[in-house]
């Protein structure tokens, strides 16, 4: 037992004496008296803890405080972004009695176009579907409800009459590109496609990047039908959740003026590494979401409210993007969804008490903001179903956010470093020592250094002939 504490004590012994980290020695070397031995003991551990602390510190701002934001006003050149802008139809009723017609007859009962109208334009609520459909007084349709929205919904054709940008016409349907959304399809017109569209080399491509150097850019859209226009950004889509805000809701016979701005927002290169938790925001492809290709806020939204449908029902929306057929609801799962409406529809924060769907979604990181500044309308002609909406970029940005990274990696190691090295004296080799001195040098057989006692012995005589030979008083 004594030579195992023994073979334990030597190498720490020995480690003490010749560690480079400060005040270790004065511990373990020979000679000294046992409070001093307490005393530098003390010390050592208070310097411990103390760089603790200030490690602590450093890897908590770190993670929680490495990006400010700031607002930046100095630039003039930049380019800015035009909305995005999807067109979706919402509650138009012909096409509805034509499709119930088709599929009943003309002499159906009229509750049955009220359920091809909550099927063809499904927003969580089933009011005619809970009363005729549950206990069999109607013959409802069962299932496959994707169908019956191709056949009821419109095409692009009939719903955009033409479209012109900076008063050039182009083609609707070619440039407001067919989508899925949990509203069901909708069409889009926006940067992304038509970055796609002049990869390819099509020469019918829009630039929908603005700058100074161009004049302010302005959509025309002439529509036929019962339609809400959703401004958004490239990589989000229309969700049930959209603010109110963001959304253009055009008028029979009437034309309507949108006057919009943009707030964009510049993120430096370096912020890429950093982790998402960190930066607190995603970058398009940095997607993790089994509903869309890109990653956005909307999307994670609708995201999360396909896992939630799953969780109370067993199946999702028919709207659902990228759903398979034989995970879309029924008849029996969308009158379980109609009963979680509450709980699916409406967001709620964590700490709230009122019911309604959590989504631990983060926002993009190179997301920009726009708001409609103004609205105006005129009167086309009276009892037209024509509607047109025109859509200005207000004016170029003054402003803009920017993420600038105050605390990178190679903050954390010199924030790290700096404290260990005013504490303990540590620096990287210091620690290299721990290895060399418990590893190598132990498992080498090299005997322990005692601390100098051998050293001291050998320097007495050579302390006595300098006396005498040189007359050295001092050395006494």
């Amino acid at each position: 037992m004594y030579a195992l504490v023994v073979k334990i004590f030597n190498p720490v012994r020995s480690y003490f004496i010749n560690t480079t980290l400060h005040g270790f020695r004065f511990i373990a070397q020979p000679g000294r008296h046992w409070s001093e031995r307490l005393l530098w003991t003390v010390l050592c551990i208070l310097s411990w803890v103390g760089s603790a602390f200030l490690f602590l510190a450093s890897w908590d701002a770190f993670q929680n405080n490495a990006v400010s934001f700031v607002v930046e006003t100095t630039f003039l050149q930049s380019n800015t972004s035009f909305p995005s802008v999807s067109v979706c139809e919402d509650d138009n009723l012909g096409p509805v009695y034509e499709a119930a017609n088709e599929m009943y007859g003309d002499s159906h009962d009229c509750n049955l176009d009220e359920i091809v109208r909550e099927l063809t334009y499904f927003k969580g609520s089933a009011y005619y579907m809970k009363e005729f459909c549950s206990n069999g007084d109607l013959d409802c349709p069962q299932g496959n409800y994707s169908q019956i929205v191709k056949q009821v919904r419109s095409n692009c054709e009939d719903l955009l009459l033409s479209c012109s940008w900076r008063n050039v016409e182009f083609d609707c349907c070619k440039h407001f590109v067919k989508t899925e959304t949990e509203l069901g399809p909708c069409f889009t017109f926006g940067s992304r496609y038509e970055r796609q569209f002049k990869l390819r080399g099509d020469p019918d491509f829009i630039e929908t990047v603005s700058n100074r150097r161009l004049a302010l850019p302005s959509l025309r859209i002439e529509l036929n039908a019962t339609v809400k226009i959703f401004l958004h950004t490239e990589a989000d889509v229309p969700y049930l959740n959209t603010l109110m805000t963001d959304i253009l809701q055009p008028v029979a016979n009437q034309i309507r003026y949108f006057h919009i701005t943009v707030t964009d927002i510049e993120n430096p290169p370096e912020l890429r590494e950093l982790s998402i938790s960190q930066r607190r925001c995603r970058f398009q492809d940095e997607n993790n979401l089994v509903t869309s290709d890109y990653y956005s806020y909307s999307a994670c939204v609708v995201d999360c409210r396909r896992r939630a449908q799953f969780e109370a029902c067993g199946c999702t929306s028919h709207f659902t993007p990228k759903s398979n057929l034989e995970d879309q609801c029924g008849l029996k799962g969308i009158l379980c969804l109609n009963q979680n409406q509450a709980n699916l529809s409406v967001q709620k924060t964590k700490w709230g008490d009122k019911l309604g769907l959590v989504c631990d979604c983060l926002p993009g990181c190179s997301d920009p903001e726009y708001n409609v500044l103004s609205t105006s309308q005129e009167i086309i002609m009276p009892e037209s179903n024509l509607s047109i909406v025109e859509i200005h970029l207000e004016r170029f940005p003054t402003e803009r956010y920017k993420r600038n990274v105050v605390r990178s990696r190679l903050d954390l190691v010199v924030s790290m470093g700096s404290a260990a090295g005013l504490f303990v004296g540590a620096s990287l080799l210091s620690f290299v020592e721990i290895f060399y001195f418990f590893l190598l040098r132990t498992h080498s057989g090299e005997e322990p250094d005692n601390g100098g006692e051998d050293e001291e012995e050998n320097k007495g005589p050579i302390k006595q002939n300098l006396i005498q030979e040189q007359g050295l008083p001092f050395l006494r």
